[in-house]
């Protein structure tokens, strides 16, 4: 996990001079035939990716996001109208069975297929009318790090072609260097409160809800921690009752319209007795994890995630676990 999640800045960088061609092939083609709506279809890490998509593409295209339930597909075999609509399947294998049997339904039902896919050779990459790949090579540890930042990073890059835009170019061109800065970074003052957590919250909005879930997941996986990813909006309709004194909560920065109210329920907890760990702008009471800021603030769950992703790792050893083989779990996840 180390070693991979060490990767991202190189990866990221190799993969924009690869994909440029690719991308503004298929942004040509967006550009061309005005898709009227998106449906994203994922699962763990990758379904975080998806969660991240959604904000991009509302935000910058105006188009609206679904995400599509596999199994409506894989168990229920009911034929979804999808005429119009741009298909983005996100995997880092490209073989769960549940996945192709939606990406086949949404083919069928008249969507465009983009397969956002690290495997190329994979079922779903040939399934599709376009492939964007995310070239992070082979991820061996059960924990996806390089494969879901690499993924997101891809999207983006769709993102900035399809709007023809040179801010967000020229944001993507300094991402590797920024990502590297992240990866240079330590939380020694983080392990104190998380080393003997049982449960904790991670929350951010926005852009930054891909960061909470994808984390919260990390947690889960490689250090045995009940963690949950939530909205900063939407902890305050029940889930907030849960905290109280010593209890860890992480709160993502996203330097955006969202971050004033991150740091209103940052507030809020410290108020509750909470351990909460701020990454990104320090919030009185709290403890700062430094993070970078990204190059732009869309991209800001990159950042975040790259120094979480090392984190994790440490925290994981410090727990006495292997973050690179999580008990229970397998590298490929094969769901009907």
């Amino acid at each position: 996990m180390f070693q991979e999640a060490g990767e991202v800045s190189e990866n990221s960088r190799r993969q924009q001079l690869r994909n440029a061609a690719l991308v503004r092939q298929i942004a040509g083609k967006l550009q061309g035939n005005a898709p009227k709506f998106i449906v994203t279809c994922a699962r763990g890490s990758s379904d975080h990716v998806a969660t991240y998509a959604k904000y991009l593409f509302e935000t910058r295209i105006g188009l609206a996001v679904c995400s599509f339930a596999p199994s409506v597909a894989s168990l229920y075999a009911v034929k979804t109208d999808m005429r119009d609509a741009v298909f983005f399947a996100i995997s880092q294998s490209g073989r769960s069975p549940d996945l192709l049997s939606a990406t086949q339904a949404a083919k069928l039902g008249g969507a465009y297929i983009v397969a956002t896919v690290n495997d190329e050779n994979s079922p779903l990459a040939g399934m599709a009318d376009d492939v964007l790949p995310i070239g992070a090579g082979p991820e061996r540890s059960v924990a996806a790090t390089k494969s879901c930042i690499g993924a997101m990073s891809a999207l983006y890059h769709l993102c900035a072609e399809w709007r023809g835009e040179n801010e967000m170019r020229d944001a993507l061109a300094r991402l590797p260097e920024t990502l590297a800065e992240a990866w240079s970074i330590d939380w020694p003052q983080a392990l104190a409160p998380m080393r003997g957590a049982r449960q904790a919250l991670v929350l951010s909005r926005g852009f930054g809800l891909a960061a909470a879930e994808e984390a919260a997941l990390k947690l889960k996986e490689t250090c045995m921690i009940h963690a949950e990813g939530i909205s900063a909006a939407e902890v305050r309709h029940g889930p907030m009752t849960i905290v109280d004194e010593g209890f860890p909560v992480i709160a993502i920065a996203t330097f955006d319209a969202s971050q004033e109210s991150i740091d209103s329920i940052s507030r809020d907890f410290l108020g509750c007795g909470a351990s909460v760990l701020v990454a990104g702008e320090p919030v009185e009471g709290a403890l700062c994890l430094p993070t970078p800021r990204a190059p732009d603030s869309d991209l800001q769950p990159l950042v975040f995630l790259q120094a979480f992703y090392k984190f994790a790792n440490v925290l994981s050893i410090e727990r006495g676990l292997d973050p690179d083989h999580p008990r229970n779990l397998s590298k490929v996840t094969k769901t009907v």
